[in-house]
């Protein structure tokens, strides 16, 4: 499920026509609350207007979809929801002809999930029925059903279209809120993956599932059945989407993958996972993961092939050879070293972050009058009484 925000009146597909169309993308540039006030909010204006609102709003998040006739719900509450880049990592793990949305929202998943030359139909179920509105608008080839998820109804489907096990794969990304309060547990989605997978997997070949970026790895190996991959997806550094893949009958170990999705870069889990040194004091780079690959587990195999050593702050590594360019990490080359604020010569402009420390990036920067900048790092690291100052250069 996508969350997507309850609101009392919902965009009309059907008032959406090619004359509204040209005017909305002859519209892009001129601010929705203008537009309200010379035109109302009597239809077709509302719904226009509403999505040159939508196109402002997420114009990085849904890029390629600026310029199309896809009808964006109104109102505020995509920022849960998939965006255009995520669902194309989505579609790489799906090869059956046919697919089942269990809770559609936004639709962006299951239209990336159908345009494949391998799909032949697909269901998807979302129980608002403004937002299924909009689903039949915007994937015209599927079966949308205005309900939550049914299994009578996806079995209905099955038999009318004849499809065997081994033909089909479900995808769901269940609602995580519950009581006014968003939770990150795999046990607490609506569907519950955890209750419904073991009748899932007598009917489908995979299970796809999306789940928090805050959710814990240790339960989801412990509580899902047939797990065979665990996907991290990071998009420009931030860890968006942690997906799970559960195969009916696979009983083997569980490899994790990262994956970057604006460049589609990744990295597999290699078989055995090395010890690491740990140091407190630094060599000629300080390497610092990114919140995908920290998310992921994997530094210490990024490590191994790049000779790190693992510093004792935070997540941090460094090594006396300059590692390759990743999207995966970031890369700084040492200036100089200082064990304590009084002694340190600090300049600006520069970033600040504070690891290990009660004294904060902003105290650094206020104490030395120091400008924001980019290029120019400095790190405050402590573990203990241990304590670094660390000027540094960014190498891109």
């Amino acid at each position: 499920m996508k969350n997507l925000e309850q609101v009392s009146k919902q965009v009309s597909p059907t008032v959406l026509t090619e004359e509204v169309w040209k005017w909305i993308f002859a519209h892009l540039e001129v601010k929705p609350v203008e537009l309200r006030l010379k035109y109302g909010n009597e239809e077709p204006f509302f719904s226009a207007i509403s999505q040159i609102e939508a196109r402002a709003r997420y114009s990085k998040k849904f890029k390629d979809f600026i310029h199309s006739p896809w009808v964006f719900p109104n109102g505020i509450g995509l920022e849960q929801s998939s965006s255009a880049a995520t669902a194309k990592i989505k579609q790489r793990l799906f090869g059956a002809p046919y697919s089942a949305d269990l809770c559609g929202g936004l639709g962006m998943d299951s239209y990336f999930i159908c345009d494949r030359q391998s799909s032949k139909n697909h269901i998807v179920f979302e129980r608002n029925v403004g937002l299924a509105q909009l689903l039949k608008h915007n994937l015209t080839t599927s079966t949308v059903i205005a309900s939550e998820f049914n299994f009578d109804v996806l079995d209905d489907w099955i038999k009318r279209q004849n499809i065997r096990i081994n033909e089909l794969e479900v995808y769901l990304d269940p609602d995580r809120r519950s009581n006014g309060r968003r939770s990150f547990s795999v046990l607490e989605g609506a569907p519950n993956l955890v209750s419904i997978q073991r009748d899932l997997l007598t009917r489908c070949a995979k299970i796809i599932a999306k789940h928090s970026p805050m959710e814990d790895f240790k339960e989801i190996k412990k509580l899902l059945l047939n797990l065979s991959e665990l996907h991290v997806i990071q998009f420009q550094g931030e860890c968006k989407e942690v997906l799970t893949v559960q195969e009916k009958g696979y009983e083997g170990s569980v490899k994790t993958i990262l994956i970057d999705a604006e460049n589609q870069d990744e990295f597999i889990e290699q078989n055995t996972t090395p010890s690491m040194d740990i140091l407190t004091s630094l060599k000629t780079y300080i390497i610092q993961p990114s919140a995908g690959l920290n998310k992921s587990g994997l530094q210490a195999q990024f490590a191994q092939i790049h000779g790190w050593y693992k510093l004792v702050f935070g997540n941090l590594f460094t090594s006396e050879i300059q590692p390759p360019p990743s999207v995966f990490y970031k890369i700084f080359k040492v200036n100089e070293v200082f064990d304590s604020l009084k002694r340190a010569k600090l300049f600006g402009p520069a970033a600040i972050e504070s690891i290990g420390s009660r004294i904060s990036s902003d105290e650094i920067r206020k104490r030395f009058r120091l400008k924001e900048g980019r290029e120019q790092k400095i790190f405050y690291l402590q573990n203990g009484k241990l304590k670094l100052i660390v000027t540094c250069q960014l190498i891109e």
